[in-house]
């Protein structure tokens, strides 16, 4: 069975504070000595980190990420790449958070993947004692209005011009048992198809733009092998950019 994959328009040790909808903590409070209760309010909580896509996305500008700094390291690199953009900066002294901006206040300029490296130094700082990994996601539905394809005929989204976000979920597939991870090949038409390995739920980057990929027809294929859904597909045209002007 072959379904359309609609494309509109970050997982690991670093924690990052965003919301989840999984499920709601409430805490009982004791007080006084007759043990009278009362419920606090509601706290969302994530209760999977490998497949709850919206623990990968961004919803502010100010992104709060914190982590527990190695002991035996004397300083630490936070390094971000984004398709668009990259930024790092070093830490000298241990540090437990960091407060990073991705983009101004308001609409974010584009959507992005962002992979985040946090890798801690000996002295010296030439050793490497370890690493921590995570990925983040600026897409414009979580900023406002999100467009929605009600219908097949005359839409746009078959042609892509920008670096694409993709996301996916093992959801789609409605199975009762997740799979350990999904796979997305891209492939160019005439050319060598490209492989990606996912997790069972997240976000994909396509650097399209100068990543090398050039011009015509693209063809996606996403999968979660050991389920019994066969694939989504799509079938995607980039143009060549600028115009032509013809004299006489």
């Amino acid at each position: 069975m072959k379904r359309k994959l609609v494309l509109p328009g970050w997982l690991a040790d670093i924690r990052l504070p965003f919301p989840g909808a999984a499920a709601v903590l409430t805490a009982a409070v004791i007080m006084g000595a007759r043990c009278s209760f009362a419920l606090s309010a509601p706290v969302p909580v994530n209760t999977s980190q490998s497949q709850n896509r919206r623990w990968e996305t961004v919803f502010t500008n100010e992104i709060p990420l914190r982590w527990d700094w190695n002991t035996a390291a004397a300083n630490a690199r936070l390094e971000i790449t984004g398709m668009s953009a990259a930024f790092s900066t070093n830490f000298t002294v241990a540090t437990s958070n960091y407060l990073w901006r991705a983009f101004p206040a308001g609409t974010p300029p584009a959507e992005d993947v962002y992979d985040l490296t946090l890798t801690f130094y000996a002295v010296g700082g030439e050793t490497v004692l370890g690493a921590l990994t995570s990925r983040l996601a600026v897409v414009g539905g979580a900023f406002g209005e999100a467009g929605v394809i009600s219908s097949p005929e005359g839409i746009s989204w078959p042609s892509i011009r920008d670096n694409a976000v993709i996301p996916y979920d093992i959801g789609w597939a409605g199975e009762a048992a997740a799979a350990a991870q999904g796979r997305l090949v891209i492939a160019k038409d005439g050319g060598t198809p490209q492989t990606n390995a996912l997790w069972a739920a997240g976000y994909h980057g396509w650097k399209i733009k100068r990543g090398g990929w050039g011009y015509g027809a693209f063809n996606l294929t996403l999968t979660f092998p050991g389920t019994v859904t066969n694939e989504w597909d799509a079938v995607l045209n980039r143009a060549l950019e600028g115009f032509m002007l013809g004299v006489k």
